[in-house]
């Protein structure tokens, strides 16, 4: 223990959230983009339930991209989306066919890793949450909605989007992974807090557990 936290004194490198994730309601879309020729992105489309994500007969799917973001390794973005289908009751309804994916693209515009809601229980109005963790190596980055296996009979509307980021590692919950979150590990494990939060955010490794594991994962990401 000793020696890892002469470890973590020598330390002065700093990991930082950047940028805010954009949201998607009927209040806020600058600079999202849909790529329905007909629909336009306003408080009265998306409240109609209009900004649909499915695949046309003719093969062309549906998609909302937010704007650009900064971001940083290890930020994990969660988000919370109202997903409404006015199909679901619909004889020809097939549940998995609403299945949302939200894909994190590059500045290529290639996606890097992706995630799917898989529906139970889908009713009109859903709240679906998904969470994708950003990759080493990327620094600025959109994020793309679709339902790629939707078609007209489960067709399916973005109501609104929620997200938010935290930074695996920021034990302390200051926006940046330093030597500080090291000591709060240790501090955890030393029984020195009963934060419930701190004590969270500490198994940095998510196996329900905070051990000398975690502090060595929050020393590599900040040596990343």
């Amino acid at each position: 223990m000793k020696k890892i936290l002469l470890l973590a004194a020598s330390l002065l490198v700093t990991i930082a959230a950047l940028g805010e994730v954009p949201q998607f309601s009927s209040k806020s879309y600058d600079g999202w983009i849909y790529n329905s020729p007909v629909t336009e992105l306003n408080a009265t489309t998306i409240l109609a339930n209009q900004i649909v994500l499915y695949t046309t007969s003719q093969g062309l799917t549906f998609l909302l991209t937010s704007p650009q973001f900064s971001c940083s390794p290890g930020q994990t973005i969660s988000m919370t989306v109202t997903w409404v289908t006015d199909q679901w009751k619909n004889s020809n309804f097939v549940e998995s066919h609403v299945a949302l994916t939200a894909a994190l693209l590059d500045d290529a515009g290639v996606a890097v890793d992706s995630v799917t809601w898989t529906p139970v229980d889908v009713k009109r109005t859903n709240t679906v949450n998904l969470e994708i963790t950003v990759p080493k190596g990327l620094r600025a980055a959109r994020l793309r909605f679709a339902a790629w296996k939707g078609e007209v009979n489960s067709a399916g509307a973005v109501r609104q989007i929620v997200a938010t980021s935290f930074l695996r590692g920021d034990v302390n919950q200051d926006g940046e992974v330093t030597v500080a979150d090291v000591n709060a590990v240790v501090d955890v494990i030393l029984g020195g807090t009963a934060d419930l939060e701190i004590i969270s955010h500490a198994d940095v490794n998510l196996d329900n557990e905070v051990t000398i594991a975690d502090i060595n994962d929050v020393i590599n990401i900040i040596l990343q």
